[in-house]
């Protein structure tokens, strides 16, 4: 069985003033176009992790997936590594497969990279992006993360992706 975990706890701190999971600079709220991509993924359950203005964007992130999983990740500040414990705690031991996604990228294709590993990740022009798909080994070291480094770093086999697997929403006017 696989999990979606949409990692939605970060600070926007390279985005200055607000929460850029706001940001309705394309119509909608950029969490709600990031949602409405991975809800399409094949998973059978969805995990949301919050942190930072917790209350606000679990609200939007209900309207837009009644049916995921909200969970907090109270250290948050730590950076990535709290997200992906909260994430960890929250998964099912039936969850074999986890496939995680960032919530500033409402571009990437909602399915998971294919191929052989325990931690697959797409690239664009040699560039690591997003989903990661993890399994084995990989999913179970989820709960020991730390600090800001997420679980791509190194070790990840790259396969193909589309542009749109690198594409963030970090600055303000500059979704690369």
């Amino acid at each position: 069985m696989r999990a979606a975990v949409l990692l939605a706890a970060g600070a926007s701190k390279r985005w200055g003033a607000g929460n850029k999971l706001f940001d309705r600079r394309d119509g909608a709220p950029l969490l709600a176009r990031t949602l409405a991509v991975v809800r399409r993924a094949d998973a059978q359950r969805l995990i949301i992790v919050i942190g930072w203005q917790h209350a606000r964007v679990a609200r939007l992130a209900r309207a837009c997936a009644p049916r995921a999983r909200l969970v907090r990740a109270r250290d948050h500040g730590e950076g990535m590594g709290a997200s992906l414990r909260a994430a960890a705690r929250a998964l099912w031991p039936i969850e074999r497969e986890v496939l995680l996604f960032l919530a500033d990228m409402p571009a990437v294709d909602p399915r998971a990279p294919r191929g052989a590993g325990d931690l697959l990740r797409p690239a664009w022009r040699g560039q690591p992006g997003h989903p990661v798909l993890l399994r084995g080994a990989a999913r179970r070291r989820l709960g020991a993360a730390r600090g800001d480094q997420g679980p791509g770093r190194g070790g990840a086999r790259l396969v193909p992706g589309g542009r749109g697997c690198v594409r963030d929403c970090d600055r303000p006017g500059r979704a690369r």
